[in-house]
């Protein structure tokens, strides 16, 4: 599905209100699976596209999400998936391909994953329930994720695998976002 950008959109380009998104995305990585609304009148990854790249960026948009106009404002190289630092995805369609993971010299090469989804809610309420644990986050704490395939967290855990390596993830639906790591441990419904 793409996104029409419309003048509320507008805000999302202004430095400032940019800042302001990258702090809660900050807060978000810091503590993994806290859900965070989007300060900016967009939905969530769009303007976390618009806080984090720039003309040295790399941007993969293999499923077309991206309206051509939104393109010269991002500044982002388009790349193909394998070699995208970011790559924006339906997080409803499972995963067809490995992204990048980093390598050993150089594990920040891992791309970072933003997958549109339906909805997150901070209880399991959701079709797929996720416990999440370690580093940022002090108990097991469990999202419900609408709009997600299984398959995405699967292929997740083992991309994950080979720690350093790996790829982050930012699921965002049409208001708020959630970061997932890949220092964090995911189990589908909570099973161990």
């Amino acid at each position: 599905m793409k996104h029409d950008m419309t003048l509320q959109d507008a805000d999302i380009w202004h430095p400032a209100r940019q800042q302001q998104l990258f702090r809660s995305l900050l807060d978000a990585f810091s503590y993994p699976g806290r859900i965070q609304t989007c300060p900016l009148q967009a939905e969530p990854w769009l303007a976390l596209l618009s806080a984090l790249l720039d003309g040295q960026a790399t941007l993969s948009d293999p499923q077309d999400m991206l309206e051509q106009a939104c393109w010269p404002k991002l500044e982002a190289r388009r790349v193909p998936y394998e070699l995208a630092a970011f790559i924006l995805l339906d997080g409803s369609r499972a995963p067809e391909r490995v992204p990048s993971l980093g390598t050993l010299e150089a594990p920040e090469g891992g791309a970072t994953l933003l997958l549109r989804v339906a909805s997150l809610q901070e209880e399991s309420a959701g079709a797929l329930s996720l416990q999440l644990t370690g580093p940022g986050i002090r108990q097991p704490v469990t999202i419900g994720v609408d709009g997600l395939h299984a398959d995405w967290i699967a292929a997740r855990n083992d991309w994950v695998s080979s720690f350093p390596l790996g790829v982050e993830l930012v699921l965002c639906d049409a208001r708020h976002f959630v970061a997932l790591p890949r220092t964090t441990r995911i189990v589908i419904g909570g099973a161990a």
